[in-house]
Parts: C-alpha cells; structure tokens; sequence
C-alpha cells in the first residue's frame, strides 16, 4: 500500500508540472467510447513495465472493462481520480509509413536506410549523413528510391519495407544522432512553396515534390535530426515503453504532462476513447498528444490531415 501511495503521488506531482492540470470529469461524463473494448484491453494488457502507479491503474482499469457497460462509468469514477491536463491540447496523428526498398543499391534505389554507428562520437548533422559520410561501413540495412517517404520513416520512427519480390521487411526505431528536430516548414515558406499556419503532412509532401530533388535534399537537411533503424519482428511497431503499439489506442506524449504507461481518456470533436501513453517523440512536447493510427495508406491519410484541439484526463489510481 506504502508504494502505491508513493506512485501515486509522484504521478500526480507530475501532472501538477504541466500549465493547469486540475482534478474535473470529463465530458461526456459518461466515459463514452468510439473504439471497440477489445482493442483497449489489448493496448492495456501491453503496458507491463511501468511505474507502480501506472502499473496499479492498468490494474484496476482490466478489472473495470470485465463490468458491465452501465456500470463502468460508476466504476472507474470510484476507483480513479479524473485529471484534467491543461486548459487544452493539441491532438495529431502517426502512422507506420511502407517504403519500396531493396536490399542492394541502384541508380534509383540510392537512399540509404541506416543503422546506428557503433561510435558515439559519429553522430554528424543530416546533411553529412546524406552526403555519404557513413556510407560503406555496413550500416546500410536496405536503399530506397524516395527521399521524402525516407524523411516520413524518420519522422514516425518505424515503418515496412516492400521488397523486389513484395515481401515486407520491418524496421523500428534504433536512435538518433542527437540532434535537435526542427520542422522543415519555414524552408518551404522561404521558398514559397508553404503558406504560413500549421501545415499537414499533405501540404509538406506536395510542396517537397514540386522542388528537384537536389533541393528536396537541401531543404530535408534543415532538420539536423536523424533516425536510425533496426529491423523488427512482423507484427505491431514497438513504442518506446518497449511495447507493441495498438492503432487507435497508443498515444506518443510528453513525459512531462502523462508519465508512460499512463491510461488517458481524450476528447476533441472527432474521438472519445481511452488511450494509453506508449510512446514520445522528439516533436510531442508540452501539451500535445499523438495518436498512433496503425500502418497503410488509409492511415497515412488520416494521421496526415488529424490536427483536433481537445482535452485530455489522466486516470490516477485512488
């Protein structure tokens, strides 16, 4: 009981570090849920190595989902404290990218997938990497023919690879170079190509496509950040609370405003559901979570254009 309450209370005093985060219920108050329960047991079963306040929330929230619908509403409010965090939050989409990609470069198939150097000390900025300063040390786990769908598998941290012979290959997330992300927006704007507010995945894509493709690379460069890979087992990509991520379900946060491992109920105008924090990413920080939408084009689309203010609430165990 000791380190229940002692979870619990580090959970909370996170919580408190965010703007306002305050104990409200949500509304609906209902905890109505547009996902199918199978899908949140599933993501929650998932969620093993975790602080023991997350790990007795996950407890009890199984418990809860074995009840009656009618009476999970009543249950949940007993058993957990409802946190509101922040007077709002920004809720964006990510996806697993597929790739055509072969195992020996080409004249087409030049761009390399990488694994991480063994050095620490190699971790030059993107544009040296791009310009081959890693090249020819056995790194390389696969080439692929487009810079910019290259650049979306960094950004989302995993993805598939479709061979010649249309096997898919697995890569997932095996660190950066350290460098700091910045978006790519503002060169697109100096050049013309992007119009000023928050711009989607589409509008980054097509503005891309439109430069040649030695300036795709220069402007794919401003973003210093870069990704390196590891290939992965078939199945769900694995978040980095080392789980197997569940589409619709597992959210990337920041650990700041929702400790991983955290169950969540998120509202904006389109979703109503529980998600559990399986994930961050260098560009999720303060309020902001992203949804993880699963692999292929239809998911690719949704999490291209998701862009929804809404509110989160933080499940903290009584």
């Amino acid at each position: 009981m000791r380190t229940r309450r002692v979870g619990a209370v580090l959970v909370v005093a996170l919580f408190a570090a965010c703007a306002s985060a305050r104990a409200r219920p949500p509304s609906p108050a209902t905890f109505d849920d547009d996902l199918d329960v199978a899908s949140l047991r599933q993501a929650i079963q998932r969620t093993k190595t975790v602080a023991a306040a997350a790990q007795e929330a996950r407890r009890r929230m199984l418990t809860i989902l074995a009840d009656d619908p009618a009476a999970r509403a009543a249950a949940i409010e007993r058993s957990f404290r409802i946190v509101r965090v922040t007077d709002s939050v920004l809720v964006t989409g990510y996806y697993e990218p597929e790739l055509a990609a072969r195992r020996v470069a080409s004249a087409a198939f030049r761009y390399p997938i990488y694994a991480p150097p063994s050095e620490p000390r190699t971790l030059p900025a993107r544009a040296a990497i791009d310009a081959g300063v890693l090249a020819g040390r056995g790194l390389e786990i696969a080439w692929t023919d487009d810079p910019i769908q290259l650049f979306a598998l960094h950004v989302q941290g995993s993805g598939r690879l479709r061979l010649a012979d249309g096997t898919i290959a697995r890569v997932g997330y095996a660190g950066t170079n350290g460098r700091p992300y910045r978006s790519i927006a503002p060169a697109l704007r100096a050049r013309g190509l992007l119009a000023e507010g928050p711009p989607t995945w589409p509008d980054i894509r097509a503005a891309l496509a439109a430069l040649p493709r030695e300036q795709q690379i220069a402007v794919l460069a401003t973003n210093e950040r870069y990704t390196f890979f590891r290939r992965t087992a078939d199945g769900d990509p694995i978040g980095s609370l080392g789980v197997p991520l569940t589409p619709g379900r597992s959210v990337a946060a920041d650990p700041r405003v929702a400790v991983p491992g955290a169950i969540a109920y998120v509202a904006t105008g389109s979703l109503h559901r529980f998600v559990v924090v399986q994930d961050r990413g260098a560009a999720i920080t303060g309020a902001r979570v992203d949804l993880f939408l699963g692999a292929g084009s239809d998911a690719e689309a949704r999490a291209g254009t998701m862009r929804e203010i809404g509110d989160l609430y933080l499940l903290v165990p009584r």
